[in-house]
């Protein structure tokens, strides 16, 4: 079974095994950082509900002015 709840900052120190998969592109510490930052809301961890495992991750963020908004996804 998985959960998902709120990536927080100290999810950065325990996320590296699903960054190892080669599909996923992985950014820097501040990168992820300034996303946590400026748009929390955007950001969700997927885990193994028994082991507490990471399993993967979302991080977006939203773009545009005026009427213009759109979402991105990120990683």
């Amino acid at each position: 079974m998985t959960t998902f709840r709120r990536f927080t900052c100290d999810d950065l120190l325990s996320f590296t095994n699903v960054n190892l998969d080669h599909w996923t592109e992985t950014y820097g510490f501040p990168f992820y950082m300034s996303y946590l930052n400026r748009w929390p809301e955007y950001a969700t961890i997927a885990e193994n509900a028994s082991s507490g495992r990471l399993m993967g991750y979302i991080i977006g963020k939203v773009e545009g002015q005026k009427e213009l908004w759109h979402g991105h996804v990120t990683a």
